[in-house]
């Protein structure tokens, strides 16, 4: 096992990877015959039920070894990673069901940014980012992570026009998308892009459902193919939104 070196763009296959324990069991199925382990977010009542297990409002990968979670995970939880090798820090901000309350961990790194609504990160994200030199970026946009698919290091997908409008200003590349009103969140209307992937190894995502049941598949397909990453669909039918699929482990 190696730690992936930059979050979110594993340069190994993916050893382990973080769900969301409310999966469908055949997507569950289809990762675990990549030969990938689980690690499931537990659900938590402190956040609305739709998000409850999301990976995204409960944890934040920032470097390598170095996760930050919400201080009211499970013990069982923190031993996990522990056992994993990863140096765990307990945010402090504790989270509440109405925003912006939700958010102080929603944050999207890519590359050596990241965004989001800076009046809510967590104080313990911004010490660490700091000190690694990641630079936050202010969005007014709170659900971050939600709303960003990063595709390369420099690349990223969104409907959001405030990361857009950002992103755009730090030399991005964005592939701007209407709301996806058929990504599917149960208890809301609808979820986020930047929910329904993460990449499974170097250049390949894996989509928690299948790419075809939006309405942008086509728009989305040209910009995986401009940067050469390919894609599996974990499902057959609608994709979901699950808080993103975060990869933290890579094979040797």
């Amino acid at each position: 096992m190696v730690f992936i070196k930059q979050t979110l763009f594993p340069e190994l296959e993916v050893y382990l990877l973080a769900i969301d324990e409310r999966m469908e069991i055949k997507m569950k199925n289809n990762l675990q015959s990549y030969g990938i382990n689980l690690l499931e977010i537990p659900c938590f009542n402190g956040l609305s039920e739709p998000v409850s297990a999301h990976v995204d409002m409960q944890i934040t990968h920032i470097f390598e070894d170095i996760i930050v979670c919400q201080p009211q995970m499970p013990e069982y939880f923190y031993q996990q990673l522990k056992d994993y090798g990863f140096r765990v820090y307990k945010g402090a901000s504790i989270l509440n069901k109405h925003y912006p309350l939700d958010i102080p961990y929603n944050v999207a790194i890519v590359g050596d940014v990241a965004f989001h609504n800076t009046k809510y990160t967590d104080p313990v994200i911004v010490g660490l980012l700091s000190r690694l030199k990641i630079r936050l970026v202010h969005v007014n946009q709170g659900y971050t992570k939600c709303s960003v698919l990063p595709i390369t290091n420099k690349s990223i997908i969104t409907d959001d026009p405030s990361i857009e409008k950002a992103a755009r200003l730090e030399g991005f590349d964005v592939l701007k998308l209407p709301p996806q009103r058929n990504i599917v969140l149960s208890g809301l209307n609808y979820g986020f892009i930047g929910g329904t992937a993460g990449f499974i190894g170097k250049n390949t995502l894996a989509f928690s459902g299948s790419i075809d049941a939006i309405d942008s598949k086509d728009e989305i397909k040209e910009f995986l193919h401009k940067y050469n990453v390919e894609w599996i669909n974990l499902g057959d039918n609608q994709l979901h939104d699950y808080g993103g699929l975060i990869p933290l482990l890579g094979k040797i």
